[in-house]
């Protein structure tokens, strides 16, 4: 792990950054900027309201993905209404010629981190964003502090969290720039199987039934689910080897090829498996693995995050089988939804999953280089798309 050691520590004026204030009764909450992770981590936090039923937003996903990759300084910032802990904002801070100083969301590039959010009670959260907003307004020029952009990458357009940090951020005078990204995906679920086929297309439903008929409830399936500690390393190596294989036979180099992100996804499953966050599913057809999951659990909905099928024996559906076999027990277990995250695969609206519309959210502070830099940014972007429609292609994310 990164190391973790320096204690957190509040940037007051005298350092070049924006003022800590006393909490007194009435006012607003007092924010502070994190130098590590490990106060939060051994901290008697409870995490539940803070997350809002996304395992995304838990430290045991974003302290494993910053040890795995360390983009840069860490750049957390935390609000207190008086002692009590209120609200995250897990931010990392890195340095591009071209766009200075940047604030990015812990989690982001290639792990695909959605519904990454503002950490806080929803009770809390007006508050917490009103102040994280004025603090990084106000340290937008600060000397310890600085930064020239916020990029916040493939957020829930929907997300509370984030449409009031923006409001706050935009009434402080900043720059907010918005474009679309690639949408999210959810299946909502009915309290039946049987309700749930009744949803689907004639021709998908007598489908689904011969799935379960001829093969998922015969000897020759078999489901294996694991949710301990002890049984995750067997699962691992399912996931991986079906995935692998997979991307390889499609010309694709596969998630796993990047050592980091294999090191993050070992420890962020370790971690989070432990307090029942996490869980891998395969499933066996004649003895063999031909489809594997790995999910990560919200309070009622399962994140379907990475996958993996058997190449060669795609003449048996596998993930078809699979998606037929997680699906019926979701329900079981009375989830009230699956969500399939980001990309537009087909095999998503196929099952009734419906998008989710996301964003790249971009804010600027209202100063000159700043504003030159921006403008510089979205000139760019209309020469990129005038392009892309002239050519008649589509805009790529």
């Amino acid at each position: 792990m990164a190391n973790c050691c320096v204690s957190a520590r509040r940037f007051r004026e005298k350092q070049g950054s924006a003022p800590v204030l006393p909490n007194l009764p009435g006012t607003a909450m007092r924010v502070e900027r994190l130098s590590n992770l490990s106060d939060i981590v051994a901290a008697a936090i409870d995490w539940t309201p803070l997350v809002r039923g996304v395992p995304f937003r838990r430290p045991q996903w974003f302290v494993p993905w910053f040890a795995s990759y360390a983009p840069g300084e860490l750049y957390m910032l935390s609000a207190y209404d008086g002692d009590r802990l209120a609200g995250l904002l897990p931010l990392y801070r890195s340095r591009s010629t071209a766009k200075g100083n940047v604030l990015r969301l812990l989690g982001d590039g290639e792990v695909c981190t959605d519904y990454c959010s503002v950490l806080a009670a929803a009770e809390d959260l007006p508050a917490v964003c009103a102040a994280i907003g004025e603090w990084l307004t106000d340290a937008a020029t600060s000397t310890a502090d600085g930064w020239d952009l916020l990029e916040l990458e493939n957020i829930d357009a929907a997300d509370e969290g984030f449409a009031l940090l923006r409001q706050a951020m935009e009434t402080a005078g900043n720059l907010l720039h918005e474009r679309d990204a690639l949408q999210c995906w959810r299946l909502e679920l009915p309290e039946t199987l049987e309700e749930y086929e009744a949803s689907q297309s004639k021709s998908h439903r007598k489908q689904i039934r011969r799935f379960y008929k001829r093969t998922l409830d015969t000897d020759r399936a078999q489901l294996h689910v694991c949710d301990t500690l002890a049984d995750l390393p067997k699962a691992m190596d399912v996931l991986i080897d079906l995935h692998m294989r997979r991307r390889r036979s499609l010309g694709q180099p596969g998630c796993f090829a990047s050592p980091k992100f294999a090191q993050f996804l070992h420890s962020a499953a370790a971690e989070l498996i432990r307090i029942g966050k996490c869980e891998i599913i395969w499933l066996d057809l004649d003895q063999a693995p031909i489809a594997a999951e790995i999910h990560f659990l919200g309070d009622s909905i399962p994140f379907c995050y990475q996958a993996g099928v058997d190449p060669d024996r795609l003449t048996e559906d596998p993930g078809s089988l699979m998606q037929a076999a997680i699906i019926r027990r979701a329900i079981e277990q009375r989830h009230t939804a699956i969500d399939f995250l980001r990309g537009d695969e087909p095999y998503k609206a196929h099952w009734r999953a419906t998008p989710r519309r996301c964003i790249h959210l971009r804010a600027t502070p209202n100063r000159a280089s700043a504003k030159v830099r921006h403008g510089l940014w979205l000139a760019g972007q209309e020469v990129k798309n005038w392009v892309k429609t002239g050519l008649n292609i589509a805009p790529a994310e």
